[in-house]
């Protein structure tokens, strides 16, 4: 595993990286942005790192190939179908329509309650005045 570590004025930039091509396609592009420092690390790194960037590459829309995609509903769906279809490969490798069930239904409920969520984040952070009207009123008491 390969590791490129980028130091600028504001803030470091890591990355993780099993192809060591990638890695130095990654170090010239982080140098074209001047950075104070580059640090160009080769050798094994914990397990947690690999299963964490395994993790951001499928899971994380800034990474996977769903981030051009630029409606978030849509992006949503597209994850769920993968989710129902990855239920109905588990489903099949166990043999069970019973297993088929409790893992949609699980996928759902994750999904829905991540997509609830991120929702909720993007509404705070482009229009807070929409929870303005929460909670109590002007004078300290419920409206």
């Amino acid at each position: 595993m390969y590791q490129v570590k980028a130091y600028f004025r504001n803030h470091i930039v890591t990355e993780y990286f099993i192809d060591k091509y990638d890695a130095i396609e990654f170090k010239d592009a982080v140098d074209a942005h001047y950075p104070l420092n580059v640090i160009f690390n080769e050798g094994v790194y914990p397990v947690r790192t690999f299963i964490v960037n395994g993790w951001n590459a499928v899971m994380d829309d800034r990474r996977n190939p769903l981030s051009n995609i630029p409606d978030l509903q849509v992006r949503h769906l597209v994850m769920q179908v993968l989710a129902w279809m990855w239920c109905i490969v588990f489903a099949f490798i166990v043999g069970s329509w019973t297993a088929f069930g409790v893992s949609a239904v699980a996928h759902i409920v994750l999904l829905a309650a991540i997509a609830i969520t991120v929702g909720t984040f993007e509404t705070a952070r482009r229009q807070p005045q929409y929870f303005g009207g929460l909670g109590r009123g002007n004078g300290g008491e419920h409206e």
